[in-house]
């Protein structure tokens, strides 16, 4: 029995006679979901009592840009393509397998996710097709409309062996959790079966192939020192907090490996020549997340998150924290906690390389400034000093923020205010760190995610179809209209924050997209 696992090619959108893409391009991120998900397979496999042979089929490589629609947004026509390799280039590969597994976690890439189950199905007839990820958790209907046979809702690596497994025995899911078919989609997903953290055995990174082809880091280029190869690569699933905007809380309770089952992952990745980790885990803190009396949830986790790094350390990897860090956390009760903080923040340089932290990703959100969507964050004063600390203390000049405008609530004026926000932050600490200090503004557009709570509060504002054109759904564009912003207007506040944030070439180097008119004559 052959199982292929699909990555689909990338979603690129352009504005037509622009040449710079509206979205970030990563078919070079380290790839980590289907090698995690392959090893579960394998595991797995033995315990239920079937074989199957596994191929990761990696459609992002290749650099081509395939147009397949265009959408209208604002005064623009959005041409979007399938940038990597035609589906043309693997029919041999789709005609010789059994069961064909689609990934799709971002819901701008559905219809290329859905336009590759159907060209699946034209080539093979007999093929089973699988998709999995959060938004045919989300969306199930969409793609069962679209060639999918089954969707796999929540984790993967249990209900994906279940399916596999009945396939080999005649093709009944009846009894299958968290499966949805046309006929059969369960009201709520079963969060009795998610993966112990512990179990989980390291990635099939020898089905990925060349490691050394996936060079980015999704943040930018690296500092001078940090090696390859990459990996990405979590510890924890799930969240403590139950922000609004995000799908985290969709993936169960949170839940973290032992330094025990966290060291076989490190042996793992040594063997393979791998140097650097791009933390890809929703929020490693939550290790130490505390009631409302101040004790810690999880005994433990403080000792364990010190011990982890310290042995990551040890063992000589590098690595940013590229999905973020609740960085609020290293103050605990008024005070900074800086054990804490050298483990997670720490670093060595030398000319064998660097090891320990070289960036970190802040999420700012809104900054807090209507002190109601997000209770983690700190207020202003108390952020910019741990950002300070950090960056004075523990040499963490690489600081990437991540802020989010288009709120319902937010007008012209809160988006001023948090644009001179990010602007003292900036000046503070260039102040204080000199040229060592490098930030850097991601500034996101509210997106409505499928999964996340926003999406069920708030998309009455949607300016779109997300069946029709699921490509709006992204952080780096606006789908919603408010009563103080258009889609397109709150879009152009975007544009406006990037530009008057950050260096012009500092944003090619680390996003390489459409910055408005300045620089692409639009």
């Amino acid at each position: 029995m052959k199982v292929n696992l699909y990555y689909a090619p990338f979603p690129s959108q352009i504005f037509r006679g622009c040449e710079e893409p509206i979205n970030t391009e990563r078919p070079l991120n380290p790839k980590s979901a289907l090698p995690t998900l392959a090893a579960g397979l394998r595991m797995f496999s033995e315990e239920m009592g079937f074989d199957c042979d596994i191929e990761i089929i990696d459609m992002q490589l290749g650099g081509q840009r395939i147009p397949y629609k265009t959408i209208e947004y604002g005064p623009h026509q959005m041409d979007c393509y399938r940038y990597g390799s035609p589906f043309e280039d693997f029919v041999e590969q789709i005609r010789g397998a059994d069961i064909h597994g689609l990934t799709c976690n971002f819901t701008n890439s559905a219809q290329i996710t859905a336009d590759l189950a159907q060209f699946i199905k034209a080539v093979n007839p007999r093929a089973f097709v699988v998709a999995g990820g959060v938004d045919p958790t989300a969306r199930p209907h969409y793609y069962l409309q679209r060639g999918v046979d089954l969707v796999v809702q929540g984790e993967g690596e249990w209900v994906f062996s279940r399916v596999v497994q009945a396939f080999a025995n005649g093709g009944d899911y009846s009894e299958i959790p968290n499966t949805a078919t046309l006929d059969r989609i369960a009201p709520k997903i079963d969060m009795s079966h998610i993966l112990d953290m512990n179990a989980l055995p390291p990635m099939a990174l020898d089905l990925v192939g060349d490691l050394s082809l996936y060079t980015d880091t999704a943040e930018g280029p690296p500092p001078e020192g940090v090696g390859t190869n990459y990996i990405c690569w979590e510890t924890s699933r799930g969240c403590a907090w139950r922000c609004s905007f995000c799908t985290a809380p969709s993936r169960g309770k949170y839940r973290f490996m032992s330094p025990a089952a966290v060291e076989t992952h490190l042996k793992y990745f040594r063997s393979l020549g791998i140097k650097t980790i791009v933390w890809q885990e929703d929020n490693p803190l939550s290790r130490i997340q505390q009631n409302g009396t101040g004790r810690y949830l999880y005994d433990s986790g403080r000792e364990e998150l010190l011990d982890i790094f310290r042995m990551i350390r040890s063992y000589g990897f590098a690595w940013e924290f590229a999905n973020g860090i609740e960085f609020g956390k290293f103050r605990q009760n008024g005070r900074f906690d800086h054990e804490l903080a050298e483990a997670l923040l720490g670093s060595d340089k030398s000319a064998d390389g660097w090891t320990g932290c070289y960036r970190v990703q802040i999420p700012l959100d809104n900054m807090n400034i209507a002190k109601s969507r997000f209770p983690k964050l700190l207020g202003f004063d108390e952020q910019v000093d741990i950002l300070a600390t950090m960056l004075t203390d523990y040499g963490v000049g690489h600081q990437t923020y991540d802020l989010f405008i288009g709120y319902p609530e937010q007008d012209a004026v809160a988006v001023d205010q948090f644009n001179d926000y990010c602007r003292r932050i900036k000046e503070e600490l260039s102040a204080l760190g000199g040229d060592a200090y490098q930030p850097y503004f991601n500034v996101f557009n509210l997106s409505l995610l499928p999964g996340a709570r926003d999406y069920t509060t708030l998309r009455k504002l949607l300016a779109f179809d997300v069946e029709e054109n699921p490509e709006v759904i992204g952080i780096f564009l606006s789908a919603i209209n408010t009563d103080h912003f258009s889609y397109w207007d709150v879009y152009q506040k975007r544009l406006e924050m990037t530009n008057a944030l950050n260096d012009r070439e500092l944003h090619r180097l680390y996003d390489g997209i459409y910055a408005g008119p300045t620089t692409a004559g639009v």
